[in-house]
């Protein structure tokens, strides 16, 4: 145990010089008025993530990896990069569907609009490498999704209707 701590204190100064800032800009969907049914289930959302990085001065950026739900994308900065923009594509089945109350239901004149925070959360990592080893920071953001309710005059008038009983 007390080999443990020694390493772990000896690791301290290399964390502490490791940088990974991430901001994300807020995707948008567009949605179709719905009726009864609270939940609402998301297209496929695209989202911007900009991240800032640098490993301790001893070290070099080996990777950065961003994951959202299941999808994710992995970078090899080269020796000169301490930032990255990305846009990472998560479909539509991979982010439960989520409560709205009353917004976009059946009736609505359309162009409502509803900013969540949270639907989703981006995970990043920094993968640094020195003489000693590899060592990995890590942050996790909140992706902010901006909800259009499209009017029901924009909607395909076969979608939602049901068949007739044969």
């Amino acid at each position: 145990m007390t080999a443990i701590l020694w390493v772990v204190w000896l690791m301290q100064p290399a964390l502490a010089d490791v940088e990974l800032i991430a901001v994300a800009s807020e995707a948008r969907a567009e949605v179709a008025p719905r009726g009864a049914r609270r939940q609402v289930r998301l297209p496929q959302l695209d989202f911007s993530v900009r991240a800032k990085f640098a490993c301790p001065d001893d070290a070099v950026a080996e990777s950065v990896t961003i994951s959202i739900a299941d999808a994710h994308k992995r970078y090899a900065p080269n020796e000169d990069d301490n930032s990255l923009e990305a846009v990472v594509a998560v479909p539509a089945n991979q982010i439960a569907p989520i409560a709205t109350g009353n917004f976009c239901m059946d009736g609505n004149s359309g162009g409502e609009e509803l900013l969540l925070a949270g639907v989703a959360t981006a995970q990043l990592s920094l993968r640094c490498l020195n003489q000693t080893g590899r060592f990995v920071s890590f942050a996790s953001l909140a992706l902010p999704v901006r909800l259009v309710c499209k009017s029901d005059t924009d909607q395909d008038p076969s979608v939602g209707v049901p068949s007739p009983a044969r």
